[in-house]
């Protein structure tokens, strides 16, 4: 398990919130997040927060297990930059030299998945493996 600390500020001038989700790319290049949801309701996260004294911050110690497939951000909001993300965690991208060759073949096919001509292709360079 992996452990991540942070301190948020959930209200007045600069709040910050934490998030789980993931971004996406839209068709022009643009990084857009997607929130799934708060660390603190999701199951499999193992979360503990602790207020300040004064109640003006929380400090979060979240034990990410392994294989977590979401990204976890911390929001930070102001009236001079409206929102700007800081990545706290995100999943790491599987490694192709990590892979089994029908795990490598399998990916291949997903990659080639809408194109006839290179399924065609991929079929007649590895005709004894199956899609």
């Amino acid at each position: 398990m992996e452990k991540i600390t942070t301190t948020t500020k959930p209200n007045g001038y600069g709040r910050n919130w934490l998030e789980l989700g993931h971004f996406v790319d839209d068709e022009f290049g643009h990084s857009n997040w997607i929130k799934k949801g708060d660390p603190n309701q999701d199951r499999q996260l193992t979360v503990n927060r602790l207020h300040s004294d004064g109640g003006t911050t929380l400090d979060w110690i979240i034990l990410i297990p392994e294989n977590y497939q979401w990204t976890i951000v911390k929001i930070n909001y102001d009236r001079l930059n409206p929102r700007t993300y800081q990545i706290l965690w995100q999943p790491a991208e599987p490694k192709t030299d990590q892979l089994t060759k029908p795990e490598k073949i399998k990916r291949i096919y997903q990659l080639a998945a809408g194109n006839q001509e290179l399924t065609n292709l991929l079929h007649q360079l590895l005709p004894q493996l199956p899609e």
